[in-house]
């Protein structure tokens, strides 16, 4: 009986084709976008802000400002809108080497810039400034000369204060971004079983599956347990899936380095705890809902509004201290992070204090909707 349960909840979610579209296609395409949005490089970010600089009277160190900045990819076409916009104070270059620093530049910038392209742009100018300052330092102190082309004086300077040189870099950024990505968006597209356990119940509901089981020779708990588990088959296949093509297919499309798939193998463990999770929690929302309109608005909206809380959306560091705090209490933050910190950290082992959380909060949940589930049916025998 438990075996033909399953067989029946396999073919009933493979025939729905919107819940086969939830499960794969929409989480494949979030980390397809997503990590798209992340892998962008400073440099090209620099390149879509349009600079004007204003001065009261021009200098060689105003000159130089404007060069590198434009070396990092500002754009400064006057026949466009600024994005940002340097207002230079009269005695410019004096000013930049006098004991006591006075404000001497006006940053002022567009509405629509964003605040952290604001404060990339911040981060840039205080840069070029000090370019600047060494630049004609290197030229009073004779280390430069008036006649070498300006390409090639700002070569050396650049050569001077580049001191990434000194470090080795482990991943690329690249790389890195799809390791903070794919997780993130793997975790979120699996929570997303709670809307075809909420069709599913909704549909025996309302066509009389329910009541008929009651006929039969096995108990409810029974029922909905061999339920729980063809719903949990579906989602560790899912994940499986999404971790595939998400670390051997999408890096191609970003210019990353590819992850063997014998690499997946020590994440498998958290999967598996991360799908029973996703199942028992979306089953207690599921025994909840009465009709389709609410598995839409209940169901995807507690998914969304978890991976906002979570650092799915916006990664946690950037997060204020408050918004880190309720994140430690997300079973979606417990999945996606311990996910990041098995690839962040080459690590071949499961922690058990990642898992312990997600086990602990599966078997609440599960307890939890075995009994809601019960109360529904007992409901619907009294109707």
């Amino acid at each position: 009986m438990i075996k033909a349960s399953i067989i029946k909840e396999f073919r009933l979610i493979f025939s729905d084709l919107h819940s086969l579209a939830v499960l794969f296609l929409m989480p494949i395409s979030f980390m397809l976008i997503m990590t798209f949005a992340l892998s962008n490089k400073a440099e090209d970010l620099t390149k879509s802000i349009n600079l004007n600089i204003t001065q009261q009277d021009s200098n060689l160190a105003e000159s130089l400002l404007k060069a590198y900045l434009s070396d990092v990819g500002f754009s400064q076409d006057i026949n466009q809108q600024a994005d940002v916009t340097l207002e230079l104070a009269s005695g410019f270059e004096n000013a930049l080497f006098a004991d006591q620093a006075n404000s001497v530049i006006t940053f002022s910038h567009a509405t629509s810039l964003s605040p952290q392209m604001t404060s990339l742009a911040k981060q840039h100018l205080q840069i070029a400034l000090a370019k600047v300052k060494l630049h004609i330092y290197l030229l009073d102190a004779g280390q430069l000369s008036d006649s070498m082309p300006l390409a090639e004086q700002m070569s050396r300077v650049s050569e001077q204060t580049n001191q990434l040189k000194l470090v080795s870099f482990k991943r690329e950024e690249n790389y890195q971004a799809v390791q903070h990505s794919i997780p993130s968006w793997l975790v979120f597209g699996v929570f997303f079983i709670v809307l075809p356990i909420s069709i599913t119940l909704i549909s025996e509901s309302q066509n009389g599956t329910l009541l008929r089981v009651t006929t039969f020779p096995i108990s409810n708990t029974a029922y909905f347990s061999a339920k729980l588990l063809a719903f949990y088959l579906v989602s560790f296949t899912q994940a499986l899936v999404l971790m595939i093509i998400g670390f051997t297919v999408i890096p191609k499309l970003v210019d990353a380095p590819s992850l063997n798939v014998l690499q997946l193998v020590p994440a498998l463990p958290l999967l598996a705890v991360t799908c029973a999770t996703a199942v028992t929690f979306g089953a207690v929302i599921a025994s909840q809902i009465k009709s389709h309109e609410q598995a839409i608005v209940i169901g995807g909206g507690t998914n969304i509004l978890l991976a906002a809380i979570s650092g799915l959306m916006v990664p946690l560091d950037i997060m204020p201290k408050a918004m880190q705090t309720i994140a430690q209490l997300s079973p979606m933050h417990w999945a996606q992070s311990g996910l990041k910190n098995l690839f962040i950290s080459d690590s071949d082992v499961l922690s058990l204090t990642t898992a312990l959380p997600l086990i602990i909060f599966s078997v609440i949940c599960g307890v939890l909707a075995l009994w809601l589930f019960e109360l529904k049916v007992r409901k619907l025998q009294w109707k």
